[in-house]
């Protein structure tokens, strides 16, 4: 007759809501987490496009000067390849080798991050709108 051991009734530490969810992104698969890389990216430009059109639709058309406007929209894009190579890094990684990689707090705070500032882009968006519909 073998004894049995007892089984330890501890309780499962408990995660923090970074890690949770970093582990349930670390949980998709390789193509999920490669669109949420470019849906963080695109949310970033186009939050930064959304200021830039704001700040540029209220100078008067004579007071415009265009090169600084291209030069600002051109720095818009370049943001949004580095916004999507760093969602990339953090999301996917660049290594191909056996074991995937381990998604981590960086990647959960960077969608976290860029999911705030889509949030706040929208509300701040219809405020504009608003202003826009309001105007006699």
């Amino acid at each position: 007759m073998s004894k049995q051991s007892k089984v330890s009734a501890k309780p499962s530490p408990r995660l923090d809501p970074l890690m949770r969810l970093a582990n349930w992104l670390g949980r998709r698969s390789r193509a999920v987490r490669i669109l949420l890389a470019a849906l963080a990216a695109l949310i970033l430009t186009a939050a930064l496009a959304l200021l830039l059109f704001n700040s540029l639709f209220r100078i008067r058309p004579d007071q415009l000067n265009v090169t600084l406007a291209n030069a600002m929209l051109l720095g818009t894009a370049l943001l949004g390849l580095a916004s999507y190579w760093l969602g990339w890094r953090l999301l996917v990684g660049f290594d191909f080798g056996e074991s995937p990689l381990q998604v981590g707090k960086a990647a959960a705070l960077y969608v976290l991050i860029s999911a705030l500032i889509g949030i706040a882009a929208l509300i701040w968006s219809l405020f504009l709108l608003a202003e826009a519909l309001s105007a006699p």
